[in-house]
């Protein structure tokens, strides 16, 4: 196993692409400190994962408060003794976003700017913060964040915000790992095609048939996504919470000690560069 022995920290571990994360670290023998907003979510969890035979502890946190970041690497040192990785994966479109019911350039508020990167830079960087020092201490440590295709392709208005939080998030990491690098520690991204997540996609998919009830005729919000994100896709294969979790997995193992700074694309080769 990959990871055995291993202690890692899912921040936004909750149902979608998070979940999908925990479940690989675990099966790939990692003890982990479920971190959600949701605290139900974060011990259902990481019940599953003690059911898979990891240790485990569900924290509940809001990752845009930099003391609950702070708090989150104290917890899992008392629980689970010590940290080899850390997985960003929280981030979205916000709530703001997912309410209007325009994506004209000209109707983008400065909040929903605001929102955006707080809730995907800021996020990122206060995780990455709070867990620097106690790596650099070690000499030691694997962080993955999260960041997506959207970081390096232009969308138009539809994902102006999204797209350019995103990109700060590549471009911070690509900046953090040669930052950390003379300390023995490895920041890659992860950046995910369109993955199919129920919480999220149920309001996204819900806004669009609202804004274009034509694109949904015959079909439901599960099928008008999978249309719609397949035929970019060269494999045409679906992608699932879980294909980013092995990516996750492999980044966070020694046997990534040589790649840092990378932008790893898991999307059905949707994105070449």
């Amino acid at each position: 196993m990959k990871l055995e022995g291993k202690v890692v920290i899912v921040a936004g571990a909750g149902p979608g692409i998070g979940e999908g994360v925990v479940k690989v670290l675990a099966s790939e023998g990692a003890d982990i400190a479920v971190v959600d907003i949701n605290e139900a979510e974060a011990k259902r969890i990481a019940e599953d994962v003690k059911k898979a035979g990891r240790k485990a502890v569900a924290v509940k946190a809001d990752l845009t408060d930099e003391e609950e970041c702070e708090k989150v690497v104290k917890t899992t040192l008392d629980s689970l003794d010590k940290i080899d990785g850390l997985a960003n994966i929280v981030g979205g479109l916000g709530s703001i976003r997912l309410s209007k019911d325009s994506y004209a350039f000209v109707d983008l508020t400065a909040a929903e700017w605001e929102q955006m990167f707080k809730l995907n830079l800021m996020t990122c960087f206060f995780m990455c913060k709070a867990i620097a020092p106690y790596f650099m201490e070690r000499k030691y440590g694997k962080i993955v964040n999260t960041a997506s295709v959207a970081a390096a392709s232009g969308y138009g208005e539809e994902g102006m915000v999204y797209g350019c939080s995103k990109a700060a998030v590549q471009y911070f990491s690509k900046s953090l790992a040669v930052t950390l690098a003379p300390y023995n520690i490895n920041v890659n991204i992860l950046n995910p095609g369109s993955v199919w997540t129920p919480g999220f996609h149920a309001k996204y998919t819900a806004q669009k048939r609202k804004l274009h009830p034509e694109w949904f005729v015959g079909k439901t919000d599960k099928e008008y996504f999978d249309s719609m994100v397949g035929q970019k896709r060269p494999l045409k294969r679906l992608l699932t919470p879980e294909d980013m979790g092995h990516m996750v997995a492999f980044l966070l193992s020694d046997e990534a000690q040589n790649i840092t700074g990378q932008a790893n694309y898991v999307d059905g080769g949707a994105y070449m560069g």
